[in-house]
């Protein structure tokens, strides 16, 4: 079961850049809790609102991301919870690239996994 579970937070976790990178926000808070939280490096958003509002600076200053493809996924013994940890490269509007990190964690909500916190620096 575990095996099949790491399998659906990691599809879940890639659909969460691929909806970043496209810019649909609204799309991708319906991935997240209503009372989210979100931190980036000088920042802490509360909500499905501040999530959206750190993704739109990040997308306004032409920044755009690639996952590795690569992630640990831990999950508590019941399933009802779990935590992704994975880097990324990042590409800047200037040319420059870099990379970054992320932390998700994941609750299982009416049989659903949407992220309840997210850490990410870059």
């Amino acid at each position: 079961m575990a095996a099949d579970t790491k399998s659906v937070i990691i599809e879940l976790y890639k659909k969460l850049f691929e909806v970043f990178d496209a810019g649909k926000l609204d799309e991708l808070v319906t991935y997240y809790t209503t009372d989210c939280k979100s931190v980036t490096p000088g920042k802490t958003r509360c909500g499905r609102e501040g999530l959206k509002e750190i993704c739109k600076n990040v997308l306004a200053c032409g920044e755009s991301t690639k996952w590795t493809g690569e992630c640990d996924v831990v999950l508590s013994d019941d399933e009802t919870m779990a935590y992704v940890t994975t880097s990324f490269e990042v590409s800047k509007s200037d040319g420059t690239t870099g990379t970054g990190n992320n932390l998700c964690i994941f609750r299982k909500i009416d049989g659903a996994y949407l992220v309840s916190f997210e850490m990410t620096t870059s």
